[in-house]
C-alpha cells in the first residue's frame, strides 16, 4: 500500500470512528421534524444533478449552494467548510449548539437563505439518494427530485471522477481512474435506492436526457411539482462567477448553456470489454428504465 493510500485509509477510519460517536450521541435522531419546505436533489453522481441545481438556483425564490453531504454520508463539517468558504470553527460551534443533525441543518439553511435573500433551500448532494427515507421523514413538507441518466453514459463519466477532493480543509485536484465495474455498480445501486420511492407523492423522477433536450418543458414540470412559478430566465447560462469556492465542485461547466451533446457518449467511450462489464452489472436495470430494449447494444 502506497503512503497516499495508507493516508486515505487512516482518514477513512477516523471518519468512521467520528460517525460512531455521533450515533451514540443521538446526532441522527429520526424523531424531530423540520417545517422547512426544502427541495432535495439526489441521484447517482455524474447524472446531471449539478446542472439541475444550477438551473433551480437561478429561480428568484430558490437558493442552492455547494454540496453539503449532510445526509448521505457520515456527517462532518469538513465536507462543508472549504466548498462553502465558511470557517471550520464557525461550523463546529454551530454543531456544538445543535441538539442533532436536523437542528444543525435547519440553522445552516436559514443562515444561507438570509445571505441569499431567498425563501426556499435547495440541497443538492448526489448521495442524498442513499438517505431518501430519512430525508422525507425529517422534512414532511419537502420535495425530493431523483435525477436519472443513462447508466452507460454515467459509467463513462464516473471513470475519471472526482477530479477534485477536499483534503485538510482545501479543495485539491486529484487524478482518478475508477474500474468500470465500480462505476456500473454505483449507478445500479444508487438508482435502485431512488426507484424504491418512485411512487411516493413527494418524490419526482426526472431524466437527464429530457432536461437537456427540452429544458423549458421539463423544468416547468419540476416547478409545478415543487409549487413554484416557472421563470424562463432560469434556463439562461449564468454570467456571474460562483459565489462560493465549491459551487460547482467537479463540474466547472454546470453554469454554461444547456446542451444534449453528452447524450450517448458511451458509444465512443466504452470498449467492447467495458460494454460487457456494464451489461453484466446493470444491463437489466438499463432495460427496465428503457435505455436499452435488450442486450444487443453490447
Amino acid at each position: 500500500m502506497t503512503p497516499h493510500h495508507l493516508k486515505r485509509r487512516l482518514a477513512q477510519r477516523r471518519r468512521l470512528r467520528h460517525d460512531e460517536r455521533l450515533r451514540e450521541q443521538g446526532w441522527y435522531d429520526h424523531s424531530p421534524r423540520s417545517t422547512q419546505e426544502a427541495v432535495f436533489i439526489g441521484g447517482c453522481g455524474r447524472s446531471g444533478t449539478t446542472l439541475f441545481k444550477e438551473v433551480l438556483n437561478r429561480h428568484p425564490r430558490l437558493a442552492c449552494g455547494p454540496e453539503t453531504s449532510l445526509f448521505g454520508l457520515p456527517f462532518s463539517v469538513d465536507n462543508i467548510a472549504a466548498p462553502w468558504g465558511i470557517d471550520r470553527e464557525e461550523l463546529l460551534a454551530m454543531q456544538r449548539d445543535s441538539l442533532n443533525l436536523l437542528a444543525f441543518a435547519d440553522r445552516f439553511a436559514q443562515r444561507f437563505l438570509e445571505q441569499e435573500g431567498k425563501q426556499r433551500w435547495v440541497e443538492k448532494t448526489p448521495n442524498n439518494i442513499r438517505a431518501i427515507g430519512p430525508i422525507l421523514t425529517w422534512y414532511p413538507n419537502a420535495r425530493f427530485i431523483h435525477v436519472i441518466r443513462d447508466g452507460r453514459d454515467v459509467a463513462c463519466s464516473l471513470r475519471n471522477h472526482p477530479k477534485e477532493r477536499i483534503e485538510q480543509g482545501k479543495i485539491v485536484p486529484i487524478k482518478t481512474n475508477n474500474p468500470m465495474d465500480r462505476c456500473a455498480t454505483r449507478w445500479r445501486d444508487d438508482v435502485g435506492d431512488g426507484l424504491a420511492y418512485r411512487d411516493h407523492p413527494r418524490v419526482m423522477e426526472v431524466r437527464y436526457e429530457d432536461l437537456v433536450r427540452d429544458p423549458a418543458q421539463h423544468f416547468a414540470k419540476v416547478c409545478a411539482f415543487i409549487g413554484e412559478e416557472f421563470d424562463a430566465s432560469m434556463l439562461h447560462a449564468s454570467e456571474n462567477e460562483p459565489a462560493r469556492p465549491g459551487q460547482n465542485l467537479n463540474n466547472p461547466g454546470a453554469s454554461s448553456a444547456i446542451t444534449p451533446k453528452a447524450i450517448g457518449r458511451w458509444q465512443g467511450d466504452l470498449s467492447p470489454s467495458e460494454r460487457r462489464i456494464v451489461d453484466d452489472i446493470s444491463g437489466e436495470l438499463l432495460i427496465t428504465l428503457g435505455y436499452a430494449t435488450d442486450h444487443s447494444w453490447v
